[in-house]
């Protein structure tokens, strides 16, 4: 169910006179779509914020939700720096019901939880390209692609996406403080590296060359959060978020070194700020619009 502030709020806005909906404001929706990959019944939603003064042929950000799985929070956080950067957002819904698991949604559904492999026709990453062909049918969007911002859980989304099955149609990545990774070595068994997986050495020097930023919460420190991932492969990868972001990013660029293949990534941090998306959101914005 929408949060109450949520539902309140789509519901004020659709009951918005005509004459009021064609001035220049903000406009949020949400609509809903059947998801092919997804482990349960029933559709996916996915919510819109689109700013004043945004054109069809504007820049559209996708931003993925953390573990709570709470995209119209995460929508209502993102609304400030949208409008300023006049970004189109999408923030898809990949519940508990229709993706009930971390390996579902975190890890792709590569594996299942029990790190039984799935075939590549199972993936969830497939969602990404269905999401964006129905908010380009809906909102007129003209560009051939998107910005990509994943937040803790939705970070280990955006960068399994990118290493195992491309992210192609994103023009600017960023994964932000993400609580685990798979480092893209293969003496370490998936999701916490591609051991087992059929990922080629081409298929890594393609995502080494997109345009990727790894950002970081310079406060993410805390070895104790509620929810930091605890697996013995994620606490091999470093005590807190911070330190397995870093360990991410140099981890990438060794391998880039020893492939002879350029490395287009950038690592940043973002200074007073910790697991917090509404607080790694202006950066992000800046870096998505360009």
């Amino acid at each position: 169910m929408l949060h109450r502030r949520g539902l309140m709020a789509l519901g004020a806005i659709a009951a918005l006179p005509r004459q009021a909906a064609a001035q220049p404001a903000a406009a949020q929706s949400v609509f809903e779509m059947e998801e092919p990959r997804a482990l349960g019944p029933g559709p996916m939603r996915v919510f819109l914020h689109r700013p004043p003064g945004w054109q069809t042929d504007g820049r559209v950000l996708l931003v993925l939700h953390g573990l709570q799985r709470d995209a119209d929070r995460y929508l209502a956080q993102w609304a400030p720096q949208a409008d300023a950067a006049k970004l189109l957002v999408v923030a898809p819904e990949f519940s508990r019901a229709l993706f009930p698991t971390v390996a579902s949604y975190n890890w792709g559904n590569v594996v299942t939880q029990a790190l039984v492999p799935n075939p590549p026709e199972a993936w969830t990453f497939g969602a990404i390209d269905r999401i964006w062909q129905a908010v380009r049918a809906r909102t007129g969007a003209t560009r051939p692609g998107y910005a990509l911002f994943g937040h803790s859980a939705g970070a280990q989304f955006v960068h399994r996406y990118l290493l195992l099955a491309e992210a192609s149609q994103a023009e600017a990545i960023i994964t932000a403080n993400a609580g685990s990774y798979t480092m893209p070595v293969r003496d370490v068994a998936f999701p916490f590296g591609l051991g087992g997986t059929s990922v080629p050495d081409e298929r890594l020097a393609a995502a080494f060359a997109r345009p990727v930023t790894v950002l970081l919460g310079a406060d993410d420190v805390d070895p104790d959060h509620r929810s930091i991932p605890r697996q013995p492969g994620a606490m091999a990868q470093g005590p807190h978020r911070l330190a397995r972001g870093m360990r991410f990013y140099a981890e990438a660029r060794a391998v880039a070194w020893r492939l002879g293949v350029p490395f287009h990534w950038r690592l940043e941090t973002v200074p007073g700020v910790g697991h917090d998306n509404g607080g790694m959101a202006r950066r992000a914005a800046a870096i998505a619009a360009g």
